[in-house]
């Protein structure tokens, strides 16, 4: 316990004096704000003076828009980049600190398991991500069980980013970070317009976290069953992964 109480000080202190993540949360925030304000609403759409024919025609035959995809809010396009993309590269981020600056080296002659870093970390960074979200939710005007189920989607998938940081930041290919924060941050967004991507993403829990935040009234409704177990299915793969990874159980 003094160990993860360590831990759990330590990179707190790393997450204040170098606020990358922070920074890029309150830059996607004040996007929200100034895109919101530059977008302006023409009131309801009259479908039939612009929708061709065969868009048409497609809907009544087969029930449904042409494309099957997310269509989240901007306010949860973007906290969707915020879970894929930041928390991810900061997580790993500060495991490349603790190697250079041979704080692993000290962890392991302090006797620091990778249970009780991972354990530290996870609960230093899940604070500051929970007021960054909660942050992101008022911004985009959720508030009462909308609320509830934002930030609880949301929260689900920082946890699994966290644990995938950390996963591939105490890795032996660390570089493989920018790849997974570039797929799960922004491929949700691209899968808004191409319905293949979509279906490629579905089992990511990014993609699961778009989902969710594209229709919180379902929430509401269902509890999210399906997107709070594929989004725990991922969190269990890389939790057993790290396991694996530090079977010797100690520091490397």
């Amino acid at each position: 316990m003094r160990n993860i109480r360590a831990i759990f000080f330590k990179q707190s202190q790393s997450l204040i004096k170098s606020p990358g993540m922070i920074i890029q949360a309150v830059l996607f925030m004040a996007l929200i704000l100034v895109m919101s304000f530059l977008i302006s609403d023409d009131g309801p759409i009259d479908c039939d003076s612009c929708i061709p024919k065969y868009v048409c025609a497609y809907c009544l035959e087969n029930g449904g828009a042409p494309l099957n995809t997310p269509n989240p809010s901007l306010t949860g396009l973007f906290t969707v980049m915020f879970v894929g993309f930041a928390v991810v590269g900061t997580a790993s981020a500060l495991v490349i600190e603790d190697k250079t600056t041979q704080n692993f080296r000290f962890m392991k002659m302090a006797d620091v398991k990778p249970k009780h870093y991972l354990l530290g970390t996870l609960a230093s960074m899940s604070i500051i991500t929970l007021v960054l979200l909660f942050l992101y939710a008022v911004v985009g005007g959720y508030f009462g069980a909308n609320m509830l189920w934002f930030m609880g989607a949301a929260m689900a998938g920082a946890l699994v980013s966290i644990l995938l940081g950390l996963l591939v930041g105490m890795s032996r290919a660390p570089g493989l970070t920018t790849v997974f924060s570039l797929v799960l941050g922004l491929g949700p967004m691209l899968s808004s317009f191409n319905e293949a991507l979509a279906r490629l993403l579905w089992f990511t829990y990014t993609q699961q976290v778009n989902i969710a935040l594209s229709d919180l009234s379902d929430g509401v409704t269902t509890g999210f069953g399906t997107n709070f177990m594929v989004i725990g299915a991922n969190g269990v793969v890389i939790l057993l992964m790290f396991i694996w990874m530090h079977r010797k159980g100690t520091l490397s």
